[in-house]
């Protein structure tokens, strides 16, 4: 259930942009979190229309770690990057392109998930 509410918060607050294919091939070489474990995968559709590729890892690093690495790693591409206090954690996206990353903190859980939507 946390991970469509989680999809459908990203799908509605976060619009994906239309961008060049090549920056958005570097970005998938990148985006992989070390040690994260796939979770899920599918494609978001509205309507029978394919919005949006989603896949979900998930990983045991704190919440902090992760946000970390991504605004390291993807700090040259000029990323923008919101961030939401939830109940039961904190969630960022940031977006680079037409690639969206969610990272979303499962305080009972120990967990951090991350989500790429593109």
């Amino acid at each position: 259930m946390k991970v469509i509410v989680s999809i459908i918060i990203f799908s509605l607050l976060f619009p994906l942009t239309i961008a060049g294919c090549s920056q958005s091939s570097n970005l998938e070489k990148i985006i992989q979190y070390p040690g994260a474990v796939a979770d899920q995968e599918h494609n978001a559709k509205v309507l029978g229309f394919s919005l949006a590729r989603v896949k979900r890892e998930v990983t045991d690093d704190s919440y902090d770690d992760v946000l970390a690495y991504y605004k390291d790693v993807l700090e040259s591409y000029n990323p923008e990057i919101v961030s939401y206090a939830l109940e039961d954690g904190r969630q960022t996206a940031i977006t680079v392109s037409s690639i969206t990353i969610g990272i979303q903190e499962f305080k009972k859980e120990a967990k951090t998930a991350i989500t790429f939507m593109e």
